[in-house]
């Protein structure tokens, strides 16, 4: 069910090549719809659409009473141990919680549509666009669990085709709508329903056809207490850890709309937007590393788990750096490029977190290797630390000089994340910095900073928006070949290292 590779080289490669593929095909796509909309609708109506999205997202954390990322941890360990049947189970429990818990919520948002936009939205036009996302919020369920399968199952061009897939319907839609010259708040918000039962179509198709009746079809569904007790106890006890960047993510959100109101939650979701593009580009290789590291430790090999951290966290962390200043440097650029002039601010909150982006690439490595190696309660502590600090620092701060001290307190939790990640993995997976690495990359990429902000950034005054993007494309793609070929003997070092990772069965 799971690829067989002759090393983990060949693994990162053939599955890395889908990821980047695809998210370098899907990532523009997508912020060319949120210009179309963003360019559509009013400010407000963006800050409706996009507080909706946020209200859905952070109830999704408590949906499918946690089983979804249950199967992160235990497929990849049924599937070593060839027991199909406790595959076809733990899918089963998840299918009928989320389904379960999943219909009551969107009967809630349905239903209380009208009691939500009165007296939490306090704007009329959220009653409808609420009542379509009910049906968002049930049908999202299926494509969790699929898409999360997909995953851990290491199938990356299957879970990138569909989502690039999707990502064209939606595009089509929002097209259409707009040459059509049908574009409101509603319309946008129908896009969302519409390439999710699109995606909905094609997925059960691949899971069907290439793994249920290949691996699950003749296999009973197991109804044992032992089993179901398993499952269900590290699903509650990694239920806040799982969904930490979903609760903290959406406090700050939550909090900026509550404490100062709507105007500043517009430029901090475009802020989140912005920042999200270096994630569009590293994200997908680290979804792919938890059911590999719980693979990895189903098997016992321990010496894998520090290799692979130690050659992510050296190479990961200056390219966090390289795109932290590049996007420092063209931050009031990129949110006029992207978002049109009228958010601007966004600009000034992106330029208070984005220096600190490594530490999230960092976190990242510990918080999977944790999950992998059944540290769930220590992952549960560090969150709920994480998010009493972040509230309180918002609750302090965030009036003082608004929504930019929410994105201060998500870099501070990022920081505080990572260091309690290393002190409970404990001495055996301590990696030491390559500080010689390190320091050249600070040292050559400051100076092109510097440069870049003398002699670069004035030539944007005169461009309009479409030659300012062509010209911020351009420069990336030669400030990032300048990055690899000061670091070309390092990442031919990455690849022979990750080579001599062998295995006889991965």
């Amino acid at each position: 069910m799971i690829e067989e590779h002759g090393s983990l080289a060949e693994k990162f490669i053939k599955k890395g090549f889908w990821l980047y593929l695809f998210s370098f095909i899907i990532g523009p796509i997508w912020y060319i719809i949120k210009i179309i909309i963003s360019w559509e609708l009013s400010v407000s109506e963006v800050w409706i659409l996009y507080w909706v999205i946020s209200l859905i997202t952070l109830v999704s954390a408590y949906n499918d009473l946690w089983l979804t990322d249950s199967l992160n941890f235990f497929v990849p360990k049924y599937i070593t141990e060839k027991r199909y049947d406790k595959v076809k189970s733990i899918l089963t429990y998840a299918l009928i919680a989320q389904m379960s818990t999943g219909i009551s919520i969107a009967l809630f948002f349905f239903f209380g549509a009208d009691f939500l936009a009165n007296n939490y939205f306090d704007s009329v036009q959220a009653k409808n666009v609420l009542k379509i996302f009910a049906f968002f919020f049930l049908w999202i369920n299926i494509f969790q669990i699929i898409s999360t399968f997909f995953m851990v199952v290491q199938n990356t061009l299957y879970n990138k085709i569909i989502e690039f897939f999707r990502m064209i319907f939606i595009l089509l839609f929002v097209l259409w709508v707009f040459y059509l010259d049908m574009w409101n708040i509603i319309n946008f918000s129908y896009a969302w329903l519409f390439w999710l039962y699109i995606w909905i179509i094609l997925a059960i198709t691949i899971f069907i056809k290439k793994y249920y009746n290949i691996y699950l079809k003749n296999e009973k569904i197991l109804w044992e207490k032992s089993l179901f007790k398993e499952i269900f106890k590290y699903a509650l006890t990694i239920f806040i850890g799982m969904q930490a960047w979903v609760i903290l993510g959406q406090m700050d959100m939550q909090m900026i709309i509550l404490m100062i109101w709507t105007e500043p939650a517009w430029y901090y979701t475009n802020y989140l937007s912005i920042i999200s593009i270096p994630f569009l580009l590293i994200w997908p290789i680290f979804t792919l590393l938890y059911p590999m590291f719980s693979q990895m430790n189903s098997k016992w090999e321990i010496s894998k788990i520090k290799i692979v951290k130690s050659i992510f966290q050296k190479n990961f962390l200056v390219l966090s750096i390289a795109f932290s200043i590049l996007f420092f440097v063209f931050a009031e650029k990129l949110t006029i490029i992207l978002f049109w002039p009228k958010f601007i601010e966004s600009a000034i909150i992106l330029k208070y977190s984005i220096l600190f982006l490594a530490f999230n690439f960092l976190l990242q490595m510990n918080w999977n290797i944790l999950a992998s190696i059944w540290k769930v309660k220590e992952r549960l502590k560090i969150v709920f630390i994480a998010i009493v600090l972040n509230f309180f620092m918002n609750l302090i701060f965030i009036q003082t000089i608004w929504a930019p001290w929410a994105a201060l307190a998500t870099w501070i939790w990022w920081v505080f994340i990572w260091v309690m990640g290393e002190y409970y993995l404990g001495k055996e997976y301590i990696v030491w910095f390559d500080f010689k690495y390190l320091f050249k990359n600070i040292i050559i990429l400051t100076s092109i900073w510097i440069l870049t902000y003398i002699y670069i950034v004035p030539v944007f005054e005169w461009l309009n928006r479409l030659n300012s993007l062509f010209l911020f494309c351009f420069y990336s793609a030669i400030y990032f070949s300048i990055f690899a070929l000061i670091n070309k003997n390092d990442f031919m070092y990455l690849i022979n290292e990750v080579k001599k990772i062998r295995t006889k069965k991965d």
